[in-house]
């Protein structure tokens, strides 16, 4: 499986990849992108982009410190804490080559982070205008 993460926070977007570690954890990993959710084309593309990057396998971190501060960079924010504040979440999972799964989430704060909502998306890896129209519609879905 593959799996990438869009957040919505304040009109921009981010997206990373996740990979799956020796341990069987998933952690974010490169590359981690910020773009404008106007350009449902550029959007499209970043989650193929980080869909591709994603890998099962990898060493498992010895400390899950700063793990984060990619996106927390790229948001201009200094803590988790802060951006979960006002963000709204989608997982993608890619089970085969061709079909992606949207999964909205609920935002839980800080301490309980972004949980699955029920309602999730079924879309193709097709053109990047579709990919990024139903990541978007994804994150309209999100609380």
């Amino acid at each position: 499986m593959k799996a990438a993460t869009i957040y919505e926070r304040k009109g921009k977007l981010y997206v990373h990849s996740s990979s799956k570690t020796t341990a069987g954890l998933w952690v974010i990993n490169a590359p981690v992108l910020a773009l404008e959710m106007e350009d449902i084309g550029q959007v499209g593309r970043s989650i193929k982009e980080c869909l591709a990057a994603s890998r099962e396998g990898v060493p498992h971190p010895v400390s899950f410190t700063n793990l984060f501060d990619p996106v927390l960079d790229l948001a201009g924010v200094k803590s988790f804490g802060t951006f979960v504040k006002s963000a709204k979440c989608v997982e993608i999972e890619a089970n085969d080559a061709e079909t992606v799964t949207l999964i909205p989430t609920r935002n839980e704060g800080a301490d309980g982070g972004f949980v699955p909502l029920p309602n999730r998306t079924e879309t193709t890896l097709g053109s990047d205008e579709a990919m990024g129209s139903a990541a978007v519609a994804a994150l309209a879905m999100s609380v």
